[in-house]
């Protein structure tokens, strides 16, 4: 039995050495304590002996529970392995993360990487990034769902089923890092704001680190006291838009919706009519009703 546990411990050692081998650019995590002595996860127990051979950098009391103050995150260099041209960002944040920004920006592939990598690190021992600071941390999220015919339960019951398992789980004084992405897509506007509002700043523990995406804008002004808000953003050029995938400070100001419809060679009236529909919402606050044609 000794053998064979000897065998499958070099088989990982080996798999770990390859991947860090394909990689462009690793790192060691460092784990930051902000914990009491208490009785340890099994999670860590059964990662511990990974670090050991992956020579992690560890830096833990061995038993916890969290203590008052707010959890960190430092990263820096952040890339996605399975993008052949990868952009890199950097980040350092505690407590809540808002992420806006435009379709196709990058918001999802950003939220799946922090995920990733936490999860890297904690099984492997290895980031694709060139630092990574943060303790340990369980890792649940809310993101690429869909409804479920087989149940018969459409796709907003699917969502708020899945938030609530975060929510109930954050509601353990452990540290958490969740992710979410488009939060309460699946309703109405009105409810959809409020709702998330209220659901994010729930969120908003010292044991948890919540990062969320949405196009609502509004919730960007609503929970300003409480997230950190961050955006991507793109140029547009005549018929192209440009993405950079560039992690930026702030709130999103620019929307390409309409413009993508545009590129995409819609017919002129509806792409005119929608630019003109938006620009006077924003100007008197209301939707005109539209007259036949």
């Amino acid at each position: 039995m000794k053998l064979i546990d000897n065998i499958g411990e070099l088989d990982a050692c080996i798999s770990i050495a390859s991947f860090r081998e394909m990689l462009s650019l690793w790192c060691r995590p460092e784990f930051v304590d902000g914990h009491q002595k208490k009785e340890s996860s099994r999670l860590q127990e059964k990662a511990h002996d990974t670090w050991k051979a992956t020579g992690i950098s560890e830096n833990r009391a061995g038993e916890h529970t969290w203590t008052a103050s707010r959890i960190q995150m430092q990263v820096e260099d952040l890339y996605h392995p399975l993008l052949t041209e990868a952009v890199a960002n950097s980040f350092q944040v505690s407590g809540g993360t808002l992420v806006t920004g435009s379709n196709a920006s990058g918001k999802s592939t950003f939220l799946k990487n922090v995920a990733m990598n936490s999860i890297l690190a904690q099984t492997l021992g290895t980031c694709t990034c060139s630092s990574y600071r943060a303790p340990f941390l369980k890792v649940m999220t809310s993101m690429a769902l869909r409804d479920d015919m087989e149940s018969g339960e459409s796709y907003f019951i699917v969502e708020i089923k899945s938030l609530k398992r975060i929510l109930d789980e954050s509601k353990k004084p452990e540290p958490l890092l969740c992710i979410v992405d488009e939060v309460l897509r699946g309703t109405n506007t009105i409810e959809r704001i409020a709702a998330s509002s209220q659901i994010l700043a729930s969120l908003h523990q010292n044991w948890v680190l919540p990062f969320a995406a949405t196009h609502d804008i509004e919730l960007s002004y609503i929970l300003e006291d409480l997230y950190d808000n961050y955006h991507f953003e793109e140029e547009v050029k005549e018929k192209e838009v440009v993405f950079s995938y560039i992690l930026k400070k702030g709130r999103a100001t620019s929307r390409n919706a309409i413009r993508l419809l545009d590129m995409l060679e819609y017919d002129l009236g509806i792409v005119e009519g929608a630019a003109k529909a938006a620009r006077d919402f924003e100007e008197k606050g209301v939707w005109e009703s539209l007259k036949p044609v």
